[in-house]
Protein backbone atom coordinates (compact mmCIF):
# COMPACT_ATOMS: atom_id res chain seq x y z
CA UNK A 1 0.00 0.00 0.00
CA UNK A 2 2.51 2.57 0.97
CA UNK A 3 4.82 1.63 -2.25
CA UNK A 4 1.80 2.57 -3.99
CA UNK A 5 0.91 5.99 -2.79
CA UNK A 6 5.11 6.05 -3.36
CA UNK A 7 4.95 5.53 -7.07
CA UNK A 8 1.68 7.76 -7.42
CA UNK A 9 3.34 10.81 -5.74
CA UNK A 10 6.68 10.36 -7.56
CA UNK A 11 4.27 9.71 -10.96
CA UNK A 12 2.46 12.77 -10.03
CA UNK A 13 5.42 15.00 -9.32
CA UNK A 14 6.97 13.23 -12.78
CA UNK A 15 3.71 14.89 -14.70
CA UNK A 16 3.83 18.21 -13.00
CA UNK A 17 7.44 18.80 -14.12
CA UNK A 18 6.89 17.22 -17.57
CA UNK A 19 3.63 19.85 -17.63
CA UNK A 20 6.02 22.55 -16.58
CA UNK A 21 8.34 21.53 -19.53
CA UNK A 22 5.88 21.48 -22.10
CA UNK A 23 4.49 25.10 -20.68
CA UNK A 24 7.82 26.32 -20.84
CA UNK A 25 8.60 25.08 -24.22
CA UNK A 26 5.76 26.54 -25.30
CA UNK A 27 5.90 30.13 -23.87
CA UNK A 28 9.10 31.01 -24.33
CA UNK A 29 8.53 34.76 -24.27
CA UNK A 30 6.98 34.55 -20.84
CA UNK A 31 9.95 32.76 -19.62
CA UNK A 32 12.22 35.42 -19.93
CA UNK A 33 10.49 37.42 -18.01
CA UNK A 34 11.31 35.38 -15.20
CA UNK A 35 14.52 37.32 -13.72
CA UNK A 36 13.22 40.59 -14.38
CA UNK A 37 9.64 39.61 -12.33
CA UNK A 38 12.18 38.47 -9.45
CA UNK A 39 14.07 41.36 -9.71
CA UNK A 40 11.40 44.00 -9.42
CA UNK A 41 8.98 42.21 -6.81
CA UNK A 42 12.23 40.61 -4.28
CA UNK A 43 15.49 42.99 -4.58
CA UNK A 44 15.96 45.72 -2.19
CA UNK A 45 17.81 47.01 -4.61
CA UNK A 46 14.39 48.10 -6.69
CA UNK A 47 13.07 49.45 -3.49
CA UNK A 48 15.60 52.14 -2.92
CA UNK A 49 15.70 53.11 -6.42
CA UNK A 50 12.27 54.36 -6.30
CA UNK A 51 12.53 55.58 -2.95
CA UNK A 52 16.03 57.49 -4.01
CA UNK A 53 13.99 58.54 -7.66
CA UNK A 54 10.98 60.05 -4.82
CA UNK A 55 13.28 61.65 -2.35
CA UNK A 56 14.94 63.77 -5.16
CA UNK A 57 11.65 64.65 -7.03
CA UNK A 58 10.60 65.93 -3.63
CA UNK A 59 13.89 68.29 -3.56
CA UNK A 60 12.82 69.19 -7.04
CA UNK A 61 9.31 70.47 -6.33
CA UNK A 62 10.11 72.38 -2.53
CA UNK A 63 12.39 74.43 -4.81
CA UNK A 64 10.82 74.97 -7.76
CA UNK A 65 7.65 75.93 -5.46
CA UNK A 66 10.09 78.23 -3.26
CA UNK A 67 11.67 80.16 -6.80
CA UNK A 68 8.55 80.12 -8.17
CA UNK A 69 6.79 82.21 -5.01
CA UNK A 70 3.23 82.50 -6.51
CA UNK A 71 4.11 83.37 -10.19
CA UNK A 72 3.03 80.31 -12.23
CA UNK A 73 0.86 76.98 -11.61
CA UNK A 74 2.37 74.41 -11.47
CA UNK A 75 2.83 70.85 -12.10
CA UNK A 76 4.54 67.67 -12.37
CA UNK A 77 4.05 65.18 -14.77
CA UNK A 78 4.09 61.61 -13.97
CA UNK A 79 3.27 58.01 -15.94
CA UNK A 80 1.28 55.29 -13.94
CA UNK A 81 2.55 51.93 -14.64
CA UNK A 82 5.84 51.06 -13.02
CA UNK A 83 6.08 54.56 -12.22
CA UNK A 84 3.21 54.91 -10.10
CA UNK A 85 1.51 51.52 -9.41
CA UNK A 86 2.82 48.24 -9.48
CA UNK A 87 1.57 45.77 -12.04
CA UNK A 88 4.55 43.30 -12.01
CA UNK A 89 1.57 40.57 -10.19
CA UNK A 90 0.23 41.09 -13.45
CA UNK A 91 3.75 39.68 -15.04
CA UNK A 92 4.12 36.95 -12.82
CA UNK A 93 0.10 35.92 -13.83
CA UNK A 94 1.79 35.49 -17.69
CA UNK A 95 4.74 33.31 -16.41
CA UNK A 96 2.45 31.53 -13.80
CA UNK A 97 0.13 30.67 -16.94
CA UNK A 98 2.71 30.38 -20.00
CA UNK A 99 0.86 33.31 -21.58
CA UNK A 100 2.60 36.51 -23.17
CA UNK A 101 0.68 40.04 -23.18
CA UNK A 102 -2.38 40.71 -24.81
CA UNK A 103 -5.10 43.67 -23.94
CA UNK A 104 -8.18 41.60 -22.70
CA UNK A 105 -5.64 39.59 -20.00
CA UNK A 106 -4.62 43.74 -19.52
CA UNK A 107 -7.92 44.87 -19.08
CA UNK A 108 -9.12 41.97 -16.48
CA UNK A 109 -6.17 43.04 -14.52
CA UNK A 110 -6.95 46.93 -14.43
CA UNK A 111 -10.34 46.18 -13.60
CA UNK A 112 -9.42 44.04 -10.62
CA UNK A 113 -8.04 47.25 -9.23
CA UNK A 114 -5.41 45.33 -7.24
CA UNK A 115 -2.33 46.91 -8.37
CA UNK A 116 -0.25 48.58 -5.49
CA UNK A 117 1.82 51.68 -5.40
CA UNK A 118 4.96 51.84 -5.82
CA UNK A 119 7.78 52.76 -2.71
CA UNK A 120 7.71 56.78 -2.24
CA UNK A 121 5.12 57.30 -5.02
CA UNK A 122 1.83 57.81 -2.89
CA UNK A 123 4.30 60.31 -0.07
CA UNK A 124 5.60 62.11 -3.89
CA UNK A 125 2.20 63.09 -4.83
CA UNK A 126 0.93 63.98 -1.25
CA UNK A 127 3.78 65.93 -0.69
CA UNK A 128 3.45 67.81 -4.34
CA UNK A 129 0.48 68.75 -3.51
CA UNK A 130 1.38 70.05 0.24
CA UNK A 131 3.60 72.43 -1.87
CA UNK A 132 0.62 73.28 -4.40
CA UNK A 133 2.40 71.61 -6.97
CA UNK A 134 -0.61 69.46 -8.82
CA UNK A 135 -0.05 66.28 -10.36
CA UNK A 136 -1.35 64.92 -13.69
CA UNK A 137 -1.15 60.88 -14.56
CA UNK A 138 -0.69 60.36 -18.51
CA UNK A 139 -1.16 56.71 -18.87
CA UNK A 140 -1.37 54.91 -22.10
CA UNK A 141 -3.85 52.96 -20.24
CA UNK A 142 -7.12 53.13 -22.55
CA UNK A 143 -9.82 55.40 -21.87
CA UNK A 144 -12.49 52.77 -21.37
CA UNK A 145 -10.04 51.63 -18.04
CA UNK A 146 -10.79 55.36 -16.78
CA UNK A 147 -12.39 54.78 -13.72
CA UNK A 148 -11.22 51.44 -12.50
CA UNK A 149 -8.32 53.58 -12.59
CA UNK A 150 -9.00 56.28 -10.48
CA UNK A 151 -10.40 53.72 -8.48
CA UNK A 152 -6.88 51.95 -7.90
CA UNK A 153 -5.27 55.38 -7.47
CA UNK A 154 -7.88 56.40 -4.56
CA UNK A 155 -7.24 53.44 -2.79
CA UNK A 156 -3.79 53.54 -2.40
CA UNK A 157 -3.76 57.28 -1.51
CA UNK A 158 -3.11 58.71 -4.44
CA UNK A 159 -3.15 62.73 -4.55
CA UNK A 160 -5.15 64.40 -7.24
CA UNK A 161 -6.68 60.84 -8.68
CA UNK A 162 -9.59 61.95 -10.50
CA UNK A 163 -10.88 62.80 -14.04
CA UNK A 164 -9.39 65.96 -14.22
CA UNK A 165 -5.87 64.69 -13.25
CA UNK A 166 -5.79 61.76 -15.72
CA UNK A 167 -5.11 61.88 -19.35
CA UNK A 168 -5.48 58.37 -20.47
CA UNK A 169 -4.90 56.79 -24.32
CA UNK A 170 -7.91 57.49 -26.59
CA UNK A 171 -6.15 57.19 -30.36
CA UNK A 172 -2.51 57.05 -30.18
CA UNK A 173 0.42 56.05 -27.64
CA UNK A 174 2.09 59.53 -28.42
CA UNK A 175 1.66 61.23 -25.25
CA UNK A 176 3.12 64.34 -26.76
CA UNK A 177 -0.38 65.86 -27.07
CA UNK A 178 -1.65 65.08 -23.73
CA UNK A 179 1.79 66.74 -22.53
CA UNK A 180 1.36 69.88 -24.28
CA UNK A 181 -2.69 70.40 -23.40
CA UNK A 182 -0.99 70.35 -19.40
CA UNK A 183 2.12 72.45 -20.44
CA UNK A 184 -0.54 75.08 -21.78
CA UNK A 185 -1.99 75.70 -18.78
CA UNK A 186 0.40 75.07 -16.12
CA UNK A 187 4.28 75.42 -16.23
CA UNK A 188 5.53 71.59 -15.62
CA UNK A 189 8.39 71.56 -13.69
CA UNK A 190 9.14 67.29 -13.92
CA UNK A 191 8.49 64.36 -15.44
CA UNK A 192 8.52 61.16 -13.71
CA UNK A 193 8.38 57.91 -15.92
CA UNK A 194 9.63 54.30 -16.16
CA UNK A 195 10.04 54.35 -20.61
CA UNK A 196 11.44 57.37 -22.60
CA UNK A 197 8.13 58.25 -24.62
CA UNK A 198 7.56 59.41 -21.18
CA UNK A 199 9.47 62.19 -21.26
CA UNK A 200 9.60 63.11 -25.02
CA UNK A 201 8.77 61.14 -28.20
CA UNK A 202 11.99 61.36 -29.39
CA UNK A 203 13.30 59.24 -27.10
CA UNK A 204 10.95 56.26 -27.55
CA UNK A 205 12.34 53.38 -29.70
CA UNK A 206 9.68 52.47 -32.44
CA UNK A 207 8.24 55.83 -32.66
CA UNK A 208 8.88 57.50 -36.51
CA UNK A 209 10.86 60.60 -34.51
CA UNK A 210 12.94 58.23 -32.67
CA UNK A 211 17.09 59.65 -32.34
CA UNK A 212 19.14 57.91 -29.94
CA UNK A 213 21.51 60.69 -29.99
CA UNK A 214 19.00 62.74 -28.45
CA UNK A 215 19.24 61.18 -25.19
CA UNK A 216 23.08 61.97 -25.05
CA UNK A 217 22.12 65.48 -26.08
CA UNK A 218 20.11 66.18 -23.38
CA UNK A 219 22.35 64.45 -20.75
CA UNK A 220 21.71 67.93 -18.35
CA UNK A 221 17.81 67.30 -17.59
CA UNK A 222 18.23 63.69 -16.55
CA UNK A 223 17.85 63.80 -12.70
CA UNK A 224 16.77 67.84 -13.36
CA UNK A 225 14.28 67.69 -15.79
CA UNK A 226 13.15 64.00 -16.24
CA UNK A 227 13.86 60.68 -13.41
CA UNK A 228 13.46 57.74 -15.08
CA UNK A 229 12.09 54.69 -13.02
CA UNK A 230 13.38 51.42 -13.38
CA UNK A 231 11.56 48.83 -15.65
CA UNK A 232 13.50 45.71 -16.73
CA UNK A 233 10.03 43.84 -17.45
CA UNK A 234 9.17 45.01 -20.70
CA UNK A 235 8.88 48.57 -22.84
CA UNK A 236 9.11 50.14 -26.06
CA UNK A 237 12.74 49.60 -26.58
CA UNK A 238 11.74 46.00 -27.53
CA UNK A 239 10.28 47.13 -30.25
CA UNK A 240 13.30 48.14 -32.31
CA UNK A 241 14.43 44.54 -32.11
CA UNK A 242 11.50 43.25 -33.75
CA UNK A 243 11.91 43.55 -37.87
CA UNK A 244 8.37 45.64 -38.43
CA UNK A 245 5.90 44.90 -40.86
CA UNK A 246 6.08 40.96 -40.17
CA UNK A 247 4.22 38.81 -38.20
CA UNK A 248 6.54 36.83 -35.15
CA UNK A 249 5.43 33.99 -32.89
CA UNK A 250 6.67 34.25 -29.20
CA UNK A 251 9.17 31.74 -29.99
CA UNK A 252 10.47 34.31 -32.83
CA UNK A 253 10.83 36.98 -30.42
CA UNK A 254 12.36 34.99 -27.92
CA UNK A 255 15.27 34.08 -30.10
CA UNK A 256 15.58 37.56 -31.40
CA UNK A 257 15.91 38.79 -27.70
CA UNK A 258 18.60 36.19 -27.00
CA UNK A 259 20.48 37.17 -30.46
CA UNK A 260 20.78 40.67 -29.71
CA UNK A 261 22.85 39.60 -26.69
CA UNK A 262 26.15 41.07 -26.87
CA UNK A 263 28.73 38.24 -25.06
CA UNK A 264 32.32 37.29 -25.22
Amino acid sequence: MRKSIFYSAIGFFAGMLFMGFISNELNPLSNQLVNSVLWYQQSDEMKAIYLQNFNWAKQIVEMESIKNQGQHKLAVIVDIDETMLDNSPFEGMLIHKGKSYNRQLWDEWVKRREARALPGAVEFTQFAQRHGVEVFYISNRRVHNLQATIDNLRKEGFAYADSAHLLLRQTTSDKTERREQIASLYKVILYLGDNMGDFDEIYRKGSSQYDSSAVWKDSNLWGIRYIVMPNPMYGTWEYSLFPRGKTLTDKDKAEIKINHITGY
